[in-house]
């Protein structure tokens, strides 16, 4: 580790980090349901004309649900993808019905072993076998089962899931990448190592220095960061705290817009011009 790589300048525009994202790209999203997600990151894809995504998600939000109606996304991976208090995710629970959206069934221990494993750069990570209670190995052929070569006790193999790209909103960044994360922090922390390609977009840009004074410091580390793009309010209308409250308003002006055939391509166009 050189010190060069240590003070790189990763700061860049937002156009010119996702440049690197590619149709079919696995891509993960940061932050968690209507908490700190790349939403400025998601319409920016949009208007990109992304397609054939697979998106990984713990639990899917605005951003997820923007995606699959602008035509973006192929394949899903999440255990949950709604709009919390406001109700459905209309475009996720439209096409999921319909049979156009391919969705892989995911607990929170299956989705975070697989992350965790990619990160580890082992092929699987064994989880206890008290899953199989449920349906899950029914849905979930690549989920093996063996026995504990110590114990005995019942295991799932979660096999690993390495990532394309990684989109975080950060609280706070430095122009080196190194990340603070406030707030509910999902699986953020563990997304970076898994991904061949990571993309952070800050609510401020700040000192080293003073990143590190903040309350948890660092918590990704510059080095697992390609791309860091200057983006205050990029997770609007999620919350970001402590900066940023959700907007709810907002969430349910986009519910009310993805939900209508004629009044979606208005506010996808508008939504979506402000990034292209």
């Amino acid at each position: 580790m050189g010190q060069g790589e240590l003070s790189a300048d990763r700061l860049t525009t937002l156009a010119e980090a996702l440049g690197a994202v590619r149709d079919g790209d696995r891509v993960a999203l940061g932050g968690m349901t209507l908490y700190r997600r790349p939403v400025a990151a998601a319409l920016a894809l949009a208007a990109a004309g992304r397609r054939g995504l697979e998106i990984v998600t713990l639990t899917g939000g605005i951003e997820t649900d923007l995606l699959i109606g602008a035509g973006c996304v192929a394949r899903l991976r999440s255990c949950y993808t709604g709009l919390e208090v406001v109700g459905f995710a209309p475009h996720f629970t439209r096409q999921v019905q319909a049979g156009t959206l391919t969705l892989v069934e995911e607990t929170e221990y299956t989705l975070t072993y697989a992350v965790q494993a990619a990160a580890m750069r082992v092929p699987f990570l064994p989880m206890r076998g008290d899953l199989a209670r449920t349906d899950i190995l029914r849905v979930r052929p690549d989920l093996a089962t063996f026995a504990c070569p110590l114990t005995g006790v019942a295991l799932i193999a979660v096999p690993a899931l390495p990532l394309d790209v990684a989109i975080l909103h950060a609280s706070a960044a430095d122009r080196h990448g190194n990340c603070n994360l406030q707030g509910q922090l999902a699986l953020d922390p563990h997304l970076p190592p898994a991904a061949a390609l990571t993309i952070v977009t800050a609510e401020r840009i700040v000192s080293t220095d003073e990143l590190i004074a903040m309350r948890g410091g660092v918590q990704v580390p510059g080095l697992l960061v390609d791309h860091v793009v200057d983006c205050p309010g990029g997770s609007l209308p999620t919350s970001c705290y402590p900066s940023r409250r959700l907007d709810v308003a907002a969430v349910l002006d986009y519910a009310d817009a993805a939900a209508d055939a004629a009044a979606w391509p208005r506010w996808l166009a508008h939504a979506t011009g402000a990034h292209a």
